[in-house]
């Protein structure tokens, strides 16, 4: 069998030295080259077609963003990089790509190339990275996140989830048309991705979208989603409900 082929594109010598010595350890992987630029690093990535490449977000002509629109189909798969914590992670957490916040461990970059070895043939990919690719933009209606389960990858906008209901180590998100859809992972994963997207935990249970809330009942402690869905508030979350609705609703 036929050693998994990467390529590097990075403009930090150290961090080059440092993911290269990382990889070549590993074993099972050629390394077949390497470029500092966008427009370089295209131009012999279409010509050597990598299985995967590890991938600076931010390089001196540009980011990896306006890298990944040169081509026209992207068959191979992505370690990101990044120095910038606040530009792109819970882009690529809601895109499910791996990324790498600089500066790594060594056992980090481990995990992720397991990752990429294991899921090298693996479908979908193409609709991962666009999903991410519109994550980055500026516009919040277009905010998108990836659910996957064993029937299928749903790529949901943000917007059109009602809440999340947690069951056991399984979640179900529901959306405003109806359909549900179970997940595989526990609540608490998803609310830590989505607590910055007008996501709020009511409850120990819910996970509720608060662009849908159209009333709240303090004597019950629920709070109402599009008029018609009943979500029970805990005691402990209510004052920190009420604060937001009062100032962001």
């Amino acid at each position: 069998m036929s050693n998994v082929s990467c390529f590097i594109v990075e403009d930090d010598p150290q961090a080059y030295e440092y993911a290269y010595s990382i990889i070549k350890q590993y074993g099972g992987i050629d390394i077949i080259g390497n470029a500092d630029t966008i427009v370089g690093a295209a131009n012999t990535i279409k010509e050597l077609q990598p299985d995967f490449i590890v991938l600076d977000v931010f390089l001196t002509d540009g980011n990896a963003f306006e890298f990944l629109k040169l081509f026209e189909n992207v068959d191979f798969k992505i370690i990101f990089t990044t120095s910038f914590a606040k530009f792109a992670i819970d882009a690529f957490k809601f895109s499910a790509l791996d990324y790498l916040l600089k500066p790594y461990a060594e056992k980090e970059m481990i995990i992720a190339l397991d990752k990429v070895i294991k899921d090298i043939h693996k479908e979908n990919y193409q609709l991962q990275l666009n999903t991410l690719l519109q994550n980055l933009s500026d516009n919040e209606e277009s905010k998108k996140i990836v659910l996957k389960n064993a029937e299928a990858m749903h790529i949901v906008k943000l917007k059109d989830i009602l809440y999340a209901k947690s069951d056991s180590n399984y979640t179900t998100f529901l959306l405003i048309n109806g359909k549900e859809i179970l997940v595989s992972k526990p609540l608490k994963s998803f609310d830590k991705k989505l607590t910055f997207q007008n996501f709020f935990r009511a409850h120990q249970s819910y996970l509720i979208n608060l662009m849908h809330v159209t009333s709240f009942n303090k004597r019950n402690e629920e709070v109402i989603l599009k008029e018609i869905h009943t979500i029970p508030v805990a005691q402990s979350r209510k004052k920190n409900l009420i604060d937001f609705i009062e100032k962001h609703l």
